[in-house]
């Protein structure tokens, strides 16, 4: 570009710059015009980022009205303890450590972070307030009448709850500790652990590996798993599981309730103790069951993986077939008055399916034991 090409450039630039300051309306008398200094400032800021911490708490104290039922807590980051206790008041104590350009910027900005109370209907809604500026970082921590019961849509940090009426936790990641609820428990894990114990009912979704250990449900208990891990036992109630390529195992059954259903894709499930009766429907999973007897099991498996069974120190009475597989006894079953039978599949040009069939009636019978596997095998044990 030559001198008259940049000529003609400036003038139109402040051509512009006028014009604008003619036509531009009048600039709020509060707010701070064009400065150098404070345009020099700002690269500072940038190029230097957020450095300076500091930390400070809030406590506040909310009386709960009887037409409150429910406590929403609204928290995207942060570590949040709910403790019920035998109280007419909501006592909260937030801390918080935020950042800034420095110490005194800090200091106002983790200052300038409080919790907010707002009544709608039967719910009372806490909330974080936090500056743009800065990063806050939360701990809360409350203690709430124990007849309510406590919401959370979203989360992203650890949690402990206890001794309240309910839980509800639309989606949560970060490691959970949940016990002494009186009421149902509904939680949705993403990724990390949770504890659950002495619960009235549960449902509990898990995804993206999660760990769960469940114990003391006293009602009935809902699984359904994407992945993971899954311990639980002393169930009371009905059980439901839906689960896809997940490890799962359950036991300490005495107090378990019918019906229980079980919908399982890859992974294994494993119950020992098992005495209620139950259905369980595999497709590529190993199913391993110690069954303590009384009850009908019915197991149905479509794939390479493995079907175990301990069977009752009591009767009972076996129907079980593998299709394109076989079925294995160990000595103490094998003069018990089970009958095997292969039938089909003797040769190439046989166009009959290859199927082992174990029956019969041990120790007088008892609660029928039904087992289909197709091209898996099937391995009975004696107690």
């Amino acid at each position: 570009m030559g001198k008259r090409e940049l000529l003609i450039a400036a003038v139109f630039l402040v051509l512009g710059f006028g014009v604008y300051h003619l036509t531009a309306p009048p600039a709020d008398p509060s707010s701070r015009g064009f400065s150098i200094g404070r345009a020099i400032d700002g690269i500072r800021r940038e190029v230097r980022g957020q450095r300076a911490t500091a930390e400070t708490t809030f406590t506040a104290t909310r009386a709960v009205p009887d037409t409150i039922h429910e406590i929403r807590l609204t928290f995207s980051v942060g570590e949040i303890t709910v403790i019920g206790e035998d109280r007419e008041d909501v006592q909260a104590e937030m801390h918080v450590r935020s950042t800034g350009y420095d110490a005194a910027e800090a200091q106002r900005l983790a200052k300038a972070s409080i919790l907010t109370f707002d009544e709608a209907g039967p719910l009372l809604i806490i909330a974080g307030k936090f500056p743009v500026e800065g990063r806050q970082t939360p701990t809360v921590r409350l203690k709430v009448p124990a007849r309510l019961g406590i919401r959370i849509d979203e989360r992203g940090s650890s949690l402990q709850i206890s001794s309240v009426a309910s839980v509800l936790i639309g989606g949560g990641r970060g490691s959970s500790t949940i016990e002494r609820i009186a009421g149902n428990v509904t939680v949705a894990q993403r990724g990390s652990e949770i504890t659950i114990s002495d619960v009235g009912s549960l449902k509990l979704s898990m995804f993206s590996g999660a760990e769960a250990k469940v114990a003391k449900v006293h009602g009935d208990a809902v699984f359904s798993l994407q992945g993971g891990e899954l311990r639980a036992q002393e169930l009371g109630g009905a059980l439901q599981v839906e689960s896809r390529n997940a490890e799962m195992q359950f036991d300490k059954l005495d107090g378990l309730k019918a019906p229980v259903r079980v919908d399982v894709t890859g992974g294994e499930v494993i119950f020992i103790g098992l005495r209620a009766d139950a259905r369980i429907d595999a497709r590529r999973a190993d199913v391993r069951i110690d069954h303590a007897g009384g009850a009908p099991l019915s197991v149905y498996n479509e794939g390479e993986e493995t079907i175990e069974v301990t069977v009752p120190a009591g009767g009972f009475s076996m129907d079980a077939v593998a299709v394109e597989g076989d079925i294995s006894l160990d000595q103490k079953l094998e003069g018990s008055g089970l009958k095997r039978d292969a039938v089909g599949g003797d040769d190439e040009r046989s166009n009959t399916r290859q199927e082992t069939r174990v029956t019969g009636t041990v120790r007088g019978g008892g609660a029928p034991i039904t087992l289909r596997a197709t091209r898996g095998d099937i391995v009975l044990r004696a107690r």
